[in-house]
């Protein structure tokens, strides 16, 4: 038990020193943003609100086993992906953690869809997760691959692409009467704006590649929940 939230705070010690290395530079703040609200925490933020805000979604689940999901996506999720960017960082396989050419993304984002669809395996598999559950983790291994299909042709968005599919699947709770659902949609939008105008303002990506971000994740995390609904579950 120890040592999972240990070996999860080393890596986000480590990816928060990358930070502190820019922390003279006038983009420090926007690159706070684009930290915190990186890609690789969202399946974390995501589970941690509906566990917290929504938990008539895990009605009849105990609370220790809600806390071990929490940290079983926490792992499988954020810990396993960044471990992956560093040691292709420090092989030499790729010149920067930020990955700013297309082809320093292959590798990370193919691991990162390994990663994602174990993690949605097991809670549909064995954990017999909820429907909604089960569809964003979906969501975001299809979102995955999209971004790396995408990838292939041009510099996609990988932070607005899961930031719109956050939006996408709180659209989705609002209809399924998810339990404080408008302050997530609410709370998904004010964050996907603004994750996507410091990406513009950082001028990380053109605005094509800002929007097409976000078409992916809304229409991946569509996708997933016609998926499970119709077919998995």
């Amino acid at each position: 038990m120890n040592l999972c939230p240990n070996f999860l705070l080393s890596t986000l010690l480590y990816y928060i020193c990358l930070v502190q290395e820019n922390s003279t530079k006038p983009g420090f703040w926007p690159t706070i943003i684009s930290t915190l609200f990186h890609p690789v925490f969202i399946p974390t933020l995501v589970i941690v609100f509906l566990v917290f805000m929504s938990p008539t979604l895990f009605f009849g689940l105990p609370v220790k086993t809600q806390q071990w999901w929490i940290v079983i996506i926490a792992y499988i999720t954020v810990t396993f992906p960044l471990l992956v960017v560093f040691l292709l960082w420090r092989l030499k396989f790729i010149d920067s953690i930020h990955m700013h050419g297309e082809k320093e993304r292959y590798a990370p984002l193919i691991a990162s869809m390994l990663f994602y669809f174990w993690v949605f395996w097991l809670f549909h598999k064995q954990l017999k997760a909820p429907e909604l559950l089960q569809s964003f983790l979906l969501g975001v291994f299809l979102t995955t691959v999209g971004v790396f299909m995408a990838t292939i042709f041009y510099k996609i968005s990988m932070h607005t692409a899961a930031w719109g599919g956050v939006v996408s699947f709180a659209v989705i709770g609002m209809f399924q009467s998810l339990q404080h659902g408008l302050i997530f949609l609410c709370l998904a939008l004010f964050i996907a704006g603004v994750v996507g105008s410091t990406r513009l303002y950082m001028k990380a990506h053109t605005p094509f590649q800002i929007y097409s971000g976000y078409a992916v994740g809304i229409l991946m995390q569509l996708l997933s929940f016609i998926v499970v609904h119709k077919f998995l579950m």
